[in-house]
């Protein structure tokens, strides 16, 4: 697969019939090769085994990436399959059969993934020999094929009970949908950065004054880690248990070419310092005054349903990122650690620039190279990596293909069938949609996501490296977040992202933590400084830069 260096002409093709749209709130920025690779399959085959369960029309995502960027494109489903999809539909809601995909995670799919990923990070691999490692990385790979399928399976599960509430409740009233998704605060606690892992480490720091010290020793924040992590009981215990449940997961990224916690050490140490100082577990779930207030707005026949839909989403709303959290997202930091651990032997023989350049290889060529038989060289491999770190998501096109076309019309499908689809049109819709550039206004316009105001400093995040200058109280300015950047959270005053839409990652962590949060600005990384002071709406999407 041969991508155009970062200074050449990049010509964007679409990858097959019908429409392409890009995926800039998953996919930033352009991915490895590697992932180009493996994402798309697995994606694909979960989507589909969930969308036959579920009734829908649409039989897959058709998922590529051109140039490194993510596109996707609706795949009908076959109208021999039309009977047997109605037939599902009619017991979508009737059953909630959402409640038994959350049944079965919760007993069989996570910890089965928990015990899988936990036994690949008991190997050693810089122990192995050259062939055990290369057997070790398949195995790697395997999980990681297996995790992205997982997630998507579930896809449906976390997304379809807040489509059908957004669906009803937009019928219902004209308020901003920001403020009612936002009753769903408290119902998914790693969401919130919240780990009962952490919450044991902050408490065994608290009693132990050599362990602050430690904290707040100025040491490097890998130091830091290394030391609490081989101390001697409870401590040691307790560090070891947070850096296994969170150290081996990707930060900011579904792309394995991009570092796991452990590798951003500042952003792992202010976390665990934000949680010392706040004893207090904070109870962040909403009262019984926000609901009644919002509850008012319904029309008053509708208001036992409205309460039924809000109770779904409320149960199904931790889904929504614990099956990125302990399937691919988990099992993508296990692979980047294979991977690594094989780059550096590679690195030290000098048939590669650095450890991370394997990962810009296909799997065909990463066999190649730990066999000594050939394979891309190291100048190839460090401007495949340059081309990642130089390109944008916003600077590639918007939609590939054929000119995007409205859906057909559903007049005369039975009634359970429109519900499932409007459900699913409302949810995907809410993933990425957003308001257009408005480079002439004072004001940056996006989407109000989660509600309130707050006012404090930028800080702009443009790599995952930049993450360990962030401190309590920033408002977080990146380009877009995901499942894994949940772990630095609660050291954010608010979230302003240029992707995404309602039910974005950055709107339903900000609702979850109880913090402003703006999405589908499309530019605020261009247009606000990093350091400048800035105040969030997310009632309205406004952002405002402060003067000075």
């Amino acid at each position: 697969m041969n991508r155009p260096t970062p200074s050449a002409p990049t010509a964007f093709e679409a990858p097959g019939p019908g429409t392409w749209s890009v995926d800039a709130a998953h996919f930033p920025r352009p991915v490895s090769h590697f992932q180009a690779e493996i994402h798309p399959p697995g994606i694909t085959s979960g989507f589909l085994e969930c969308a036959r369960r579920y009734g829908l029309l649409i039989d897959t995502l058709d998922f590529r990436f051109v140039n490194g960027f993510a596109y996707s494109s609706p795949v009908p489903a076959a109208e021999a399959d039309i009977p047997a999809r109605f037939t599902a539909a009619e017991e979508v809601f009737r059953t909630k059969i959402w409640r038994e995909d959350l049944e079965r995670w919760d007993r069989d799919v996570k910890p089965a993934s928990i015990k899988t990923h936990q036994a690949l990070l008991a190997v050693d691999p810089a122990t192995l020999s050259d062939d055990e490692l290369m057997t070790y990385v398949d195995r790697c790979r395997d999980n990681l094929q297996r995790m992205i399928h997982q997630h998507h399976s579930f896809n449906l599960a976390a997304i379809l009970p807040v489509g059908d509430f957004m669906a009803h409740v937009g019928a219902w009233t004209s308020l901003p949908m920001g403020e009612f998704l936002a009753l769903t605060r408290g119902s998914a606690p790693e969401s919130a950065g919240s780990f009962p892992e952490m919450d044991r480490l902050a408490e065994e720091i608290r009693h132990r004054p050599d362990a602050r010290e430690l904290l707040e020793s100025g040491q490097a924040s890998a130091e830091i880690l290394e030391q609490l992590r081989h101390e001697s009981g409870s401590l040691g215990e307790a560090t070891r248990a947070y850096l296994d449940v969170v150290g081996d997961r990707l930060l900011n990224s579904l792309d394995t070419a991009e570092p796991r916690a452990i590798e951003v050490p500042d952003a792992l140490v202010a976390r665990i310092r934000l949680a010392v100082a706040q004893p207090a577990h904070r109870d962040g779930a909403v009262t019984e005054g926000e609901v009644a207030r919002l509850r008012d707005k319904i029309p008053l026949e509708h208001r036992v349903q409205f309460d039924e839909l809000l109770d779904e989403v409320r149960l199904m709303s931790r889904l929504r990122d614990e099956r990125g959290f302990y399937s691919d997202v988990w099992a993508g930091g296990v692979m980047r650690r294979a991977l690594l651990a094989a780059g550096e032997r590679l690195a030290a023989e000098g048939r590669i620039d650095a450890a991370a350049h394997l990962i810009e290889a296909s799997y065909e060529e990463i066999q190649a190279l730990l066999r000594r038989a050939g394979g891309p060289g190291a100048a190839e491999l460090a401007e495949r990596a340059r081309y990642r770190e130089e390109q944008r998501a916003e600077n590639a096109p918007a939609e590939l293909g054929d000119p995007a076309s409205p859906p057909p019309p559903m007049d005369g499908l039975p009634p359970e069938v429109i519900r499932v689809m409007t459900a699913l049109v409302t949810a995907i819709q809410s993933l990425g949609a957003g308001p257009r550039d408005q480079r002439d206004s004072p004001v940056i316009k996006g989407i109000g996501a989660s509600p309130g105001t707050y006012s404090g400093r930028a800080r702009v995040i443009d790599t995952i490296a930049d993450l360990g200058r962030l401190e309590q109280g920033d408002v977080l300015i990146t380009a877009a977040t995901t499942d894994s950047f949940n772990i630095v959270l609660p050291l954010l005053g608010a979230i302003v992202t240029n992707a995404g839409g309602l039910l974005s990652h950055a709107a339903i962590v900000g609702r979850e933590y109880g913090i402003p949060s703006v999405v589908g600005t499309r530019n605020a990384t261009e247009r606000i400084a990093d350091g400048t002071r800035v105040t969030v709406d997310g009632t309205t999407g406004d952002v405002r830069i402060d003067a000075p």
